[in-house]
């Protein structure tokens, strides 16, 4: 039986996730097609981090890179990716550091600065803040903003990097074939001077954790992130595995009228919605968006970190920065979205659900979510959105010293969201 401890764990940990991804058989060797490798910026404008590796035959791993940021910080207003083929991303987060660690988080000690497996995901070995740049093309250069995350930003805008920020550099490879698979993964972050800077971006990395799609069946995952304070999106992207069959991306005003912004249903080859003029989100307005999946396995897949998992994310470059809402959160700093269900059971229903499914049966547990109906909604993310605040705000000492503890202070603090979730309907 899961605890509401437990559950809340299993969510926190979801929050911000790496961007895993799928990938085909590939010629080991080969460069980006018809394009040469890229060159590393000129000097003052600009420094590029690169990645080399080499890949087994029939393996398939993610592998990390720490690196340090410049002395005079970073201000990024345009990225260019490139990397040989075997994978499609490669990503570069910020993390809280200010030198390289000499152990993972689990305290292994290890040399982050060189090249090194982190096949359970980024996460499991380093703490991230946020999402700088990346892409899911192999030439970001071959389409308008090549389908990378950052792009070109507006003259006067940029992503800030703090002098001396280190930066995690991630890929996944599967190498499929019979023969060993070399790889080089190359950003190239072109910068612009303190004084140029007018206002500073953020990147939207939006993450549902609740994905459940049955063997042989289907199913739909969708979130809504409100913002406190006006934006401006330059673009949007989706990020999913090989079972999504279709994506839709609205924007939700303050009267809940919705407008369709983005759609699709591809899950590789993905392509980028530019926004001319700029997509203004106001306060108290919503981005919302939608995964469709359907599953060919005789085995439940639910959200991860790994090929054999699934995804649901809404990514790109927005200004001014709102460091909460880049990430879904709340004034608090804590996980704060909205989850629509596409199924039948009540709120009571699904969050009894959520307690009572076995540790490690992930599918079941996230589908305790999918499978409520949409008109409550509002109530069991009120509730989950609680539960995480609770233990990790006001309920903190008393979950820091065991769980009987932490679980009755919550649902004191949660009292009056359990007692709207009980009498919401499907009606």
């Amino acid at each position: 039986m899961r605890t509401i401890t437990s559950v809340i764990a299993l969510l926190g940990a979801a929050a911000l996730v790496g961007c895993s991804s799928d990938t085909g058989t590939e010629t080991p060797g080969d460069e980006t097609p018809g394009n040469e490798m890229l060159e590393p910026p000129a000097e003052g404008t600009g420094v590029q981090y690169r990645m080399t590796a080499t890949i087994d035959p029939g393996a398939e791993v993610e592998r990390c890179q720490l690196f340090v940021a410049p002395p005079e910080g970073l201000n990024v207003n345009r990225e260019v990716v490139r990397f040989s083929t075997g994978s499609h991303h490669v990503l570069l987060y910020t993390t809280p550091y200010t030198e390289i660690p000499t152990t993972t988080r689990d305290g292994e000690p290890i040399d982050g600065a060189q090249v090194h497996d982190c096949s359970l995901g980024p996460q499991a070995y380093w703490e991230v803040k946020g999402v700088v740049a990346g892409s899911q093309s192999p030439d970001s250069s071959q389409t308008p903003n090549g389908n990378s995350f950052l792009g070109d930003l507006p003259d006067g805008v940029a992503l800030k990097v703090p002098a001396g920020t280190v930066l995690l550099m991630n890929t996944h490879y599967l190498n499929s074939s019979s023969k060993p698979l070399e790889t080089d993964a190359r950003i190239n972050l072109y910068t612009i001077a303190d004084d140029e800077v007018k206002t500073e971006a953020g990147m939207l990395f939006h993450y549902n954790p609740f994905i459940s799609v049955p063997a042989r069946g289907t199913s739909s995952s969708q979130m809504r992130c409100t913002t406190d304070t006006d934006i401006s999106v330059v673009r949007i992207q989706s990020h999913m595995h090989r079972r999504a069959v279709g994506y839709v991306a609205r924007k939700i005003d303050a009267d809940g009228k919705a407008t369709e912004l983005y759609a699709h249903d591809r899950w590789e080859g993905v392509p980028s919605q530019e926004f001319t003029p700029f997509l203004e989100v106001k306060a108290g307005e919503s981005l919302e968006y939608r995964c469709d999946f359907k599953n060919t396995e005789d085995r439940n897949i639910a959200q991860g970190l790994t090929t054999k998992d699934e995804m649901c994310m809404l990514i790109g470059p927005y200004f001014p920065r709102s460091e909460t809402y880049e990430n879904c959160e709340n004034e608090g700093g804590f996980f704060a979205p909205t989850w629509t269900g596409a199924g039948t059971s009540t709120c009571a229903e699904a969050v009894s659900c959520m307690s009572n499914t076995p540790s490690g049966d992930d599918a079941a547990f996230y589908g305790c979510v999918v499978n409520s109906c949409p008109s409550v909604g509002p109530q069991i993310s009120e509730v989950i959105n609680c539960q995480i605040t609770g233990a990790y705000g006001a309920c903190n000492e008393d979950c820091e010293q065991d769980a009987e503890a932490c679980s009755t202070c919550i649902v004191t603090a949660c009292g009056a969201a359990m007692e709207a979730c009980e009498v919401a309907t499907c009606d």
